[in-house]
């Protein structure tokens, strides 16, 4: 917008400047009838309808495949993508996560459970929500809690019996100064080894127990996966979960970055080193810790299942796209492709006008011009190039959609 502002000021300076040397040389009429041709053809119009009609037409196609478009802009700037991001929960694994093993220590089994299931309730993480109604569904009873904290990416903190109970990242609940004994540590270590989700329970300064969940890989994002890696695209993960069951997980995809035991904050400043690196990021988040990530991208997109809102934050955040399949993405992709190839060719389009047009419209300062032009002249051929920028335009509408 501010380079359309600038031609447009440069347009009017040019026309004035050529109008009044030629008010001085040849007097009013011709001053008037060069200042027209001039203003005419240095216009940008043209320079303007090289994007504006194709993110309209593109912003139509999108949203007949039922695709939210939130910012017209980020179709063209998803074409400059060169790294594509995304979660591991819910996304890469099929998100029906199950308790698969209950570690105790100095607890009976149900004991475990129940310690962290009146802990998680009221979290916002998958993992909470599966805990707590694990314990409901075997009808353990909880013990009462208070002074609930929920550290994002890391663990709950609550109070039973005044004492501090924490459930979450072993390496977090490690580093409260907790005491963890040889045999969790090395269980811990083998769960996470065959890709399962491990958190800690610690009662007091002792750690008490592990409990480990688990999911299947999502078959749908293996294929979406390798659509990106066909396109050429690098993939990343950005994931809360331990660094060897995220990295388990990952080869299983051939993804080319692994980033793992991140916060949310944590997930935006990822983000942006790899934006300092020179990467074009779109970043695919679904969940609430996925949020400020997603803001920091060069483009961003809300893979949306219902289970957050955007006003979770208590601010508006800004997402460029709202999808609720992955497939919608090969769309918006194709789409950006296939508009960025127009655009640039619009883009020539424009500056042929100006090199067609400009030159002539000039030389009618000159009283014995060598190319006879009329105001009428510019207009006509400004309004033809403008033709041809929308008729090529229209060549979105024909972009084939990838299976």
């Amino acid at each position: 917008m501010m380079r359309i502002k600038l031609f447009f000021l440069l347009d009017i300076l040019t026309s004035l400047i050529f109008g009044a040397y030629t008010y001085f040389t040849r007097g009013t009429d011709a001053a008037f009838f060069t200042g027209l041709s001039i203003f005419a053809a240095f216009s940008p119009i043209c320079l303007i309808l090289t994007k504006l009609p194709v993110e309209k037409i593109a912003r139509r196609i999108l949203e007949n495949e039922n695709v939210v478009v939130k910012n017209s802009a980020a179709i063209l700037n998803l074409s400059e993508v060169d790294v594509v991001a995304v979660p591991m929960n819910r996304f890469l694994t099929d998100g029906d996560y199950f308790v698969t093993d209950l570690v105790p220590e100095g607890l009976a089994q149900s004991t475990l459970l129940g310690y962290a299931a009146a802990a998680e309730d009221g979290a916002k993480h998958i993992f909470g929500r599966i805990i707590y109604d694990t314990a409901a569904s075997r009808g353990i009873r909880l013990q009462p809690t208070t002074n609930f904290q929920e550290f994002p990416g890391k663990g709950v903190e609550v109070s039973v019996n005044r004492m501090p109970l924490r459930v979450g990242d072993p390496a977090w609940v490690a580093n409260q100064d907790i005491s963890v004994s040889a045999q969790l540590m090395t269980k811990t270590d083998q769960l996470a080894v065959h890709g399962k989700h491990v958190l800690l329970l610690s009662l007091g300064n002792v750690a008490r127990g592990i409990i480990a969940l688990k999911d299947d890989v999502n078959k749908k994002s293996r294929n979406f996966i390798s659509f990106l890696k066909r396109r050429k695209l690098s993939t990343a993960v950005l994931t809360a979960s331990a660094k060897k069951t995220a990295g388990k997980i990952a080869k299983s995809f051939s993804l080319d970055i692994v980033r793992a035991n991140l916060s949310p904050e944590d997930k935006a400043r990822e983000i942006q080193i790899l934006r300092a690196k020179g990467h074009n990021i779109a970043m695919i988040g679904n969940e609430f810790h996925d949020l400020p990530a997603l803001i920091n991208a060069d483009v961003s997109i809300l893979y949306n299942d219902g289970s957050i809102t955007l006003n979770e934050t208590g601010s508006e955040v800004h997402i460029d796209f709202e999808i609720t399949e992955l497939e919608k993405f090969l769309i918006i992709r194709d789409i950006s492709v296939k508009a960025a190839d127009i655009v640039k060719t619009n883009r020539k389009l424009a500056y042929l006008s100006w090199i067609l047009l400009v030159p002539p419209a000039v030389l009618t300062t000159l009283e014995n011009s060598p190319i006879p032009f009329h105001p009428l002249v510019s207009v006509t051929g400004v309004l033809l190039f403008s033709l041809l920028i929308m008729v090529n335009s229209m060549q979105l509408k024909s972009v084939k959609m990838s299976e």
